[in-house]
């Protein structure tokens, strides 16, 4: 087997021995990155304008009117997605303004309710209490009436009572004599 170190060697002569022969043929042209050659820049030329005129007709032929497709039909969804968006938001407003209206038509309603329950109930309360107050009246009125009986039963008995204390009271004052 051989030396790694000597066949190193031997491929870098090999290489150098191509690279002189390379130099003595052709000068310049073996040393020069090929792009950057200035001889090869007519059939450069011609390949890149040919490539170029290629994809120019193949893009402006089929992949820019699929696009073109494409995007007016993105167009068009968008602008109903947009249309049925704004019809969908009138009617929201609709159902809304619709619902406000109910909202305030049945809390008027309710304020009608409870204002007639209310005069209601203050109604029957006055009639009750107007009815209390005359039972109240005519209780008084009889116990007043009893109360001047009373008074004047009292007032019919005061004389004789008075006489008898009267009486009474010169019995004591006066001894009796006998």
């Amino acid at each position: 087997m051989a030396d790694p170190v000597v066949d190193t060697h031997a491929a870098d002569a090999a290489h150098g021995a191509d690279a002189a022969h390379a130099a003595a043929a052709g000068g310049e042209h073996a040393a020069s990155f090929p792009p950057f050659d200035p001889s090869l820049f007519p059939s450069q030329i011609f390949w890149f304008v040919l490539t170029f005129g290629a994809l120019y007709l193949i893009v402006s032929t089929f992949i820019l009117p699929s696009v073109s497709t494409v995007l007016a039909k993105r167009a068009t969804v968008l602008k109903s997605d947009l249309d049925v968006a704004a019809q969908k938001s009138a009617e929201a407003d609709a159902a809304r303004t619709a619902m406000e209206k109910a909202t305030a038509k049945a809390r008027a309603e309710a304020r009608a309710m409870v204002d007639a329950a209310r005069a209601d109930v203050q109604a029957k309360l006055a009639a009750e209490q107007a009815a209390a107050e005359t039972r109240l009246a005519d209780r008084v009125n009889v116990a007043e009436a009893r109360v001047n009986e009373a008074r004047a039963k009292a007032l019919a008995d005061v004389p004789s009572i008075a006489n008898a204390l009267a009486r009474d009271i010169a019995a004591k004052l006066v001894p009796a004599n006998g």
